[in-house]
């Protein structure tokens, strides 16, 4: 037996996993992190298909937009026109960019005879002279193509953007062009004291996302390390064997980490809290092994404790190793690429921290003589009040637990699935500011582009089609959830009013396919570097993008909108081609798939240890049994989230995974003591006394100090974070009451009212 000689040969032992370790942990220099928001999409994935046909077609989509606000409170004076003109010629620096848009250097068109001009809306030259200024302010308040997309119908607002082409995935990138925009906001503000300018954008979206991550991984994980471990310390009465925990959790995560490594695994947000996982589950196992030794130890010294505690927990221990790893194996039947390698990494983590707590942790606990100073305190004050709850008031405490839950559960339907990227952001985060302001003052940041195409036209510039763009734009911006339509029909009107001598009257299509495409040339040729039509028709001319900009929506609306649309298209123009996408569609797409697999992978994975644990305790019963404590806090805290929130978003698909170590860990030490009490004959109270004083301590320690501590990260500002945080510590405590309050108390009164019948479905 494994136990046999570990007290023999204790420093093989300490040894051997800290070689694999090593061996593992080499793969860490291996690893890179992806920040390219597609590797969240399989690559048969269709909204991916098709954003990167648009991509493909047309130019680069991604944004950084610079909000000014001018001190003067009026974009359409000369210090605030010469600080947008000098901000936009330094736009042009910034790293990856292909175009700068400003108002400034919008293409004004101008006709004279029979040819065309364009030049900037405002000269570099230009006088600012107020008869200009006054031109220029007539003009951007009119023209479509600038009103609410950059300058505000009031004129006291206007942007700057910013299109970027990243070539690779490093974050380093996006820090880069997020570092150029701030320097054009000091330069902006040197130029107009007092003026106010925010960021905005796809862009600053992607780089708070890792800000965020990565402040909270520096500062609110380390505080919750802090906490296991001065939480561990009290609780177990030993610095030797708090130090022996930390090391199981430590080396757990370098490994499995280091696995992913040599897996060729690009870290990414989801899969990046791997440790997290790891380190409650390594937590689990570890408390009970310690636990088993201390306890043996305050009763008397001898050098077989070690080999006793590792019998009294070596199947438990294996069993919830084995069930949680099939349970992360299940996330590769998830949507979502990063959460394939999440459950890959944390399997393997699952993997070490079992191995090391049946073989490292107790060979460091003997070698080190661990011993408590004192009783264990949830020895001495807790386990004997709880035995005498669950035992004498057993129905009372079955209908409060058991109802509370199952009254929770029936709000379970009150959540929807839904998002609201904006609000992952803590409201005094920089870029939920300057997006909330940019969505009261400017423009939206979401966005939904259709590339389109006439069947049986070769041009997309046929007036046919721009007939019907025209009109599909009008309908467009009547719809609640819009904010703005690019479209290049508004070109087309543009340059025809021009060609007639201004003529507002004239501000309609060209009639005839030939006079359009005379115009596209007469305006492409006039166009500066950087400023083509290619944002707007494809490469071949054949099709044209329309770009949708939207107020601040969650992702259910997106959906809602996209179907509307589909809709409305197939109703009215069913001689269209198109295809849509964008990020935050392809996000709302993977959003709602990504909720539903992982709860179902999630449940799934509860029945399969239920089954396995049948299978392996020899009891349908106890099988049977196992689903309570495992699946109720789950469903219990989900219905409590649908009473007080009532939307379940990204974060919470982590939830499950994240509670499913300890949950199952608990449950399966609880369980597997109580069989055995009972086939040595113990009656059900007696069976009950040795759980608790057993299995009692070091569950109550795990769940208490890791809903704690996930609490903590609860008040993260990242709303990723904060929800998961929360979630992941109310069910991990629902979970702790399940297992000592109504698991024993059923264990109690199902004992007490049919004693033959209960004994003989354990013993069988």
């Amino acid at each position: 037996m494994l136990g046999l000689n570990i007290g023999r040969a204790p420093g093989r032992y300490l040894c051997l996993p800290l070689i694999l370790v090593l061996l593992l942990g080499l793969g860490l220099t291996r690893l890179s992190f992806n920040v390219d928001y597609r590797v969240f999409f399989d690559a048969d994935n269709p909204q991916l298909a098709a954003f990167n046909h648009l991509q493909d077609n047309f130019s680069a989509s991604e944004k950084l937009l610079l909000v000014y606000t001018p001190s003067s409170g009026d974009v359409f004076t000369a210090t605030s026109l010469r600080a947008l003109q000098a901000a936009t010629a330094e736009l042009w620096k910034t790293p990856y960019s292909t175009r700068v848009d400003s108002l400034t250097n919008f293409q004004r068109t101008i006709a004279a005879g029979d040819d065309l001009f364009v030049d900037n809306l405002v000269p570099d030259d230009s006088a600012f002279d107020s008869a200009q200024l006054a031109d220029v302010k007539h003009f951007a308040l009119h023209e479509p193509m600038l009103v609410n997309r950059l300058i505000a119908p009031g004129g006291h607002v206007t942007g700057l953007l910013v299109t970027i082409n990243k070539p690779g995935h490093s974050p380093k990138e996006a820090a880069a062009i997020v570092a150029h925009g701030h320097e054009v906001e000091d330069l902006i503000k040197r130029l107009d004291p007092g003026a106010r300018v925010d960021l905005t954008g796809m862009i600053m979206m992607s780089n708070t996302f890792s800000e965020s991550a990565r402040a909270d991984m520096s500062t609110l994980l380390p505080l919750m390390l802090l906490l296991v471990v001065v939480g561990l310390r009290y609780f177990l009465q030993s610095w030797k064997a708090t130090f022996g925990i930390v090391l199981v959790i430590l080396l757990s995560a370098v490994g499995g980490m280091g696995a992913g490594g040599w897996m060729g695994i690009q870290l990414s947000s989801p899969s990046a809290i791997s440790p997290m996982i790891i380190l409650t589950i390594a937590v689990a196992h570890s408390v009970h092994m310690a636990n088993s030794f201390l306890r043996l130890q305050w009763q008397q010294a001898n050098p077989d404790n070690v080999n006793q505690a590792i019998r009294d927990n070596i199947k438990p221990m294996l069993i919830a190793g084995i069930t949680t790893l099939v349970g992360f194996i299940t996330m590769n039947f998830s949507d979502v690429p990063p959460y394939h390698d999440l459950g890959n990494i944390v399997a393997v983590g699952v993997t070490l921290a079992t191995m090391l707590s049946l073989t490292f942790l107790p060979a460091f606990l003997h070698l080190t003589n661990a011993r408590p100073r004192k009783e264990l305190l949830v020895n001495r004050w807790i386990i004997p009040s709880l035995l005498r709850l669950v035992t004498q008031r057993s129905v009372t405490t079955l209908l409060v637990v058991g109802g509370g839950a199952v009254a929770l559960s029936l709000f379970i339907g009150n959540s929807t699935l839904n998002d609201q990227f904006v609000d992952y952001f803590d409201e005094r985060t920089p870029f939920r500011i300057a997006t909330d302001y940019t969505d009261e003052h400017l423009t939206g940041i979401y966005s939904v582009e259709y590339a389109i195409s006439r069947q049986g036209s070769s041009s997309a510039v046929d007036p046919l089609l721009l007939a019907e763009l025209d009109e599909f734009e009008t309908w467009l911006l009547q719809q609640p959830e819009v904010r703005h339509v690019a479209s290049i029909s508004d070109t087309f009107k543009l340059i025809n009013q021009n060609m007639n001598g201004g003529d507002r009257a004239h501000y309609r299509l060209p009639a005839s396919p030939e006079l359009s495409a005379q115009y596209l040339l007469m305006y492409e040729m006039s166009l500066p570097f950087g400023l083509d039509v290619s944002d707007r028709l494809s490469m071949d001319r054949r099709a044209t993008r329309v770009v949708i900009t939207l107020h601040n929506i969650s992702s259910q609306d997106m959906l809602t909108l996209e179907t509307r649309i589909n809709q409305h298209i197939k109703t009215v123009f069913p001689q269209w081609e198109t295809l849509s996408s964008s990020p935050m569609l392809m996000f709302s797409h993977i959003g709602q798939k990504n909720i539903k697999s992982m709860i179902i992978g999630v449940l799934t994975a509860l029945l399969l240890i239920s089954v396995a644990l049948a299978v392996v305790l020899g009891s349908f019963k106890l099988g049977l049994l196992s689903l309570l404590p495992n699946l109720v806090p789950i469903v219990s805290v989900f219905g409590l989230w649908g009473l007080l929130v009532g939307e379940l978003g990204l974060s919470m698909a982590l939830v499950g995974g994240m509670c499913l170590g300890v949950v199952v860990d608990d449950t399966v030490h609880f369980l597997n003591r109580y069989q055995l009490e009972r086939r040595r004959g113990a009656d059900g109270k007696a069976a009950l006394e040795q759980v608790l004083y057993h299995s009692g301590a070091p569950i109550i320690i795990t769940s208490v100090l890791l809903a704690a501590g996930f609490l903590l990260l609860g008040g993260s500002s990242f709303k990723l974070n904060s929800d998961m945080g929360n979630a992941t510590g109310l069910i991990i405590l629902m979970a702790l009451l399940f297992d000592l309050l109504a698991l024993p108390a059923w264990l109690a009164w199902s004992s007490r009212t049919s004693t033959q019948t209960a004994t003989k479905a354990i013993t069988d």
